[in-house]
C-alpha cells in the first residue's frame, strides 16, 4: 500500500505545472519581447495522418521584420506546416518543405490591426489557400499526394528548424495570438465566414478547449481590442450582427454613466446600447427614433427625451443615472437636456449581457432586426460614477476613459457581419 502510494505522489510530481486545457475565448497568448524561448506548444488530436488541413488564427504585431505565425514540425520536415509573415504583406506557407520551395503569398497591405489568417491545404491536389480578414488570395500548389505525420511538434512564437527546438530569436513573434483553431479538412467559404464570426471551431484543435503548455514569458490575458482611432462597421439590418462588450463590474451599479459616438443615416428607430441583466432585458438601454427622440430605459422603466434634430454626422451621446436620485441626464453632443427621474433607489444587478448594435428583449437574445442599428459606432466607455459637465467635455476630448468599459482595452466578441475599420 506504501509503494502504491508513492507511485502516486512520484506520477503527481513529474506533471507538468504549465500544461493547462481550457476555453480561452476573449483571452489572447502574449509574447512580450524577442527571444529564442517563449513559446506556446499545442496539443492537437490527430488520430491519422493528415492529408487535408486547415488552420485558423487572430494576430497582433507591431513588428516590421518577418515573424512565425505557427510552425509545425515532424521527424521528417521541420516545415512540416510552417505559415510565416513579412509585413506589410507577404505570407510563406510551407507543407512538408524538404527540398521543394515553399509558397510565397502576396495580400493587400492592411493598417495596424488584428488580423485573421486562414491557410488550407489539401494533398490530393496539393492546393494552398490564403484567407486574410475573410478574403482569399491567390493560392499555389505545394507537396501534392504527401501527409502530414500524426507525431507533429506544432508550436506558436518559434519556427522550428528541427523537431521541438532550433529557434532564431530574429524569427520570433512579438505581440498577441488568439483564436487558434484546426481542422483535419479543408474550409470552405462558407465555413471561413463562421470561423470569422466565432460560429466555427476546429475540430483537432479548438481554442474553446485548447491544450497547451507556455514555455518561457509568454502571458494569457483578456483579450485586447486596440480600438483606438477604430470604428465598428454595422453594414446591414439583421437580427444577429452585433457586439458583445466584457464589462469590468464587481458590484451592483447604483450610478452608471455611457458614453459613445456613433454615425447612421437610418430613418427608423435603433438601438446602439443595450444592456440586461438576467431579470431585466432593458437594465440600461439607449434607443434612439430620428429625427428628435431619445429614449432610456433603467430597470425597465422609460424615459423620453426631446432633443435637437442633428444634421447627418458623427452624433456623441452620453446618458447618466444615479440611483440615490433618480436622476437621468442625457448629453447630445457636448448639450445637456432637461433632466429626467426614473428608478430611484433600484440598482442594475453584477451579471449583465452588453451589445452592441441589437436590443435585447431578453439576457444576450431576442434580437430584431427592425431595431438593429446600421451605421458605425466608436468610442464607447462606461463609468460606475455619474459624469460632471466638465467630466463630458473630456470624453469628448479623449483625455477621460471607462472604468466599467474601457474602448483601448475592452474584452468584446463579434457576432455576425460586423466589421472593425479605421476611423474616418
Amino acid at each position: 500500500m506504501r509503494e502504491m502510494e508513492l507511485g502516486v505522489l512520484v506520477l503527481l510530481l513529474v506533471v507538468p505545472v504549465s500544461l493547462a486545457q481550457e476555453d480561452l475565448e476573449g483571452k489572447m497568448f502574449v509574447f512580450p519581447k524577442e527571444t529564442n524561448t517563449d513559446r506556446v506548444i499545442l496539443r492537437p488530436t490527430i488520430t491519422r495522418p493528415l492529408q487535408k488541413v486547415s488552420a485558423c488564427l487572430h494576430t497582433y504585431s507591431e513588428l516590421s521584420r518577418g515573424y512565425c505565425l505557427l510552425s509545425g514540425a515532424t521527424s521528417k520536415s521541420s516545415d512540416a506546416l510552417l505559415i510565416m509573415f513579412y509585413p506589410p504583406s507577404r505570407y510563406n506557407v510551407y507543407v512538408n518543405y524538404i527540398n521543394q520551395g515553399g509558397n510565397f503569398l502576396t495580400t493587400d497591405s492592411e493598417p495596424l490591426d488584428w488580423r485573421h489568417t486562414c491557410v488550407t491545404w489539401d494533398s490530393d491536389t496539393g492546393f494552398v489557400q490564403l484567407w486574410v480578414n475573410g478574403q482569399l488570395y491567390p493560392g499555389g500548389v505545394s507537396s501534392k499526394g504527401s501527409s502530414i505525420e500524426t507525431a507533429i511538434s506544432l508550436l506558436l512564437g518559434q519556427e522550428q528548424d528541427s523537431y521541438g527546438g532550433g529557434f532564431d530569436a530574429t524569427q520570433s513573434f512579438v505581440g498577441e495570438i488568439s483564436d487558434v483553431h484546426m481542422w483535419d479538412y479543408v474550409l470552405t467559404p462558407e465555413d471561413i465566414r463562421k470561423v470569422t464570426s466565432g460560429d466555427l471551431h476546429g475540430n483537432i484543435l479548438s481554442w474553446k478547449s485548447l491544450l497547451y503548455e507556455i514555455k518561457g514569458e509568454v502571458l494569457v490575458q483578456p483579450k485586447n481590442l486596440h480600438m483606438e482611432n477604430k470604428v465598428f462597421v454595422f453594414p446591414k439590418g439583421t437580427n444577429t450582427a452585433h457586439v458583445i462588450l466584457r464589462p469590468t463590474i464587481t458590484r451592483p451599479l447604483q450610478k452608471v454613466s455611457v458614453c459613445l459616438r456613433s454615425y447612421t443615416d437610418l430613418s427608423r428607430p435603433y438601438t446602439p446600447f443595450s444592456l440586461a441583466t438576467p431579470g431585466k432585458d432593458n437594465a440600461f438601454l439607449i434607443y434612439l427614433q430620428p429625427p428628435n427622440n431619445c429614449s432610456i430605459y433603467i430597470n425597465q422603466e422609460h424615459t423620453i427625451f426631446k432633443t435637437d434634430s442633428e444634421s447627418l454626422d458623427w452624433r456623441h451621446i452620453c446618458v447618466s443615472w444615479d440611483s440615490n436620485t433618480g436622476l437621468v441626464q442625457l448629453w447630445i453632443n457636448g448639450k445637456l437636456y432637461p433632466r429626467r427621474v426614473s428608478m430611484k433607489g433600484s440598482s442594475i444587478a453584477t451579471e449583465t449581457s452588453i451589445v452592441l448594435g441589437q436590443e435585447q428583449d431578453c439576457f444576450g437574445g431576442g434580437f430584431e432586426a427592425s431595431q438593429s442599428f446600421v451605421g458605425e459606432i466608436s468610442d464607447v466607455h462606461m463609468w460606475d460614477y455619474v459624469l460632471t459637465p466638465r467630466d463630458v467635455k473630456n470624453v469628448i476630448y479623449g483625455s477621460l476613459h471607462g472604468n466599467v468599459i474601457h474602448l483601448k482595452s475592452v474584452v468584446y466578441e463579434i457576432k455576425g457581419e460586423v466589421l472593425i475599420q479605421p476611423k474616418p
